[in-house]
């Protein structure tokens, strides 16, 4: 009788990786700042001139042919120049980016297309939450995040069999079943424990945890569920010509939704993703 397969846990993936991403850590530094009531909009723009890289990016975007003037060379002037709030979609969307400096080789996926279901799923999120009345600053950073879990998989899998790759399946599963039958657990899991790790608020950890079976999730349910719809609407956007099936008529009723009010909000969520992509100077867009 052969012993029973012991799989890694995800708090194994973490401590398997010589340092977490810095720029998860500014990013949770980043939600604090929102979240503290006595925190100012010039605290959020001195972490962003302390991340060297990443003033030079907001820096370089103001100065972009989009935006017309005299030339910025500093993080006040691109505040001015670009608004408060572009740049505070931009810097956190530029933080997440560099968290998928590479291709996750066990699943297929170049950069460009990790960076586009991120953006996405950010900018449905956001949506989906001013719709709900729910905090868009926390829906906007979970949709960022939502696939960080991938980055630990495929670093701890590359490191152990380099050649593997997973098979995705159809929405909704994509790849669970093939993390699980791997590893007993899926990029959710590990996704809400990188948080949990980096100290992000328990209701986001929770909901990413449970971004695909929001049932589970006993006190972010609301939230969960919007990132399971979310998901559907980033299939949609990045999927290409695949078909996806339509969320189930049950989560549809609880969010007050009909399938033409998804369709709406999936043209509008394309059409801020494209914005917020040419913006950042991301490149070629790629499907998958």
């Amino acid at each position: 009788m052969s012993a029973p397969q012991r799989y890694p846990s995800p708090e194994h993936l973490i401590q398997q990786m010589k340092a977490l991403p810095s720029s998860l850590h500014s990013m949770q530094r980043a939600m604090q700042l929102l979240e503290d009531p006595n925190s100012s909009l010039d605290d959020l723009v001195e972490l962003i001139r302390l991340e060297r890289s990443l003033a030079a990016k907001v820096i370089h975007m103001a100065n972009s042919a989009a935006y017309v003037g005299e030339p910025c060379d500093s993080i006040d002037q691109a505040v001015q120049r670009l608004g408060y709030s572009v740049v505070q979609d931009a810097a956190m969307a530029l933080m997440a980016i560099e968290v998928f400096p590479g291709p996750l080789r066990l699943y297929g996926y170049p950069p460009q297309i990790v960076w586009r279901h991120s953006l996405a799923m950010a900018c449905a999120m956001r949506e989906l939450a001013r719709i709900r009345q729910e905090d868009t600053a926390k829906a906007y950073a979970l949709g960022l995040l939502h696939n960080i879990g991938m980055v630990l998989i495929d670093n701890w899998v590359m490191q152990r069999r380099p050649d593997a790759r997973l098979e995705r399946q159809d929405w909704p599963d994509e790849w669970q079943t093939a993390e699980m039958r791997l590893l007993g657990f899926d990029h959710a899991e590990a996704t809400a424990e990188v948080m949990q790790t980096l100290n992000f608020p328990a209701n986001m950890v929770e909901a990413a945890r449970f971004q695909t079976r929001p049932d589970g999730a006993r006190n972010a349910y609301r939230m969960a569920a919007l990132m399971q719809m979310a998901r559907w609407i980033r299939r949609q956007i990045c999927g290409g010509n695949e078909s996806c099936p339509l969320p189930e008529p049950n989560l549809l009723r609880e969010q007050g939704m009909r399938i033409a009010d998804l369709i709406e909000i999936t043209q509008r969520v394309t059409g801020e993703l494209d914005t917020l992509w040419n913006r950042l100077g991301l490149g070629q867009r790629r499907v998958a």
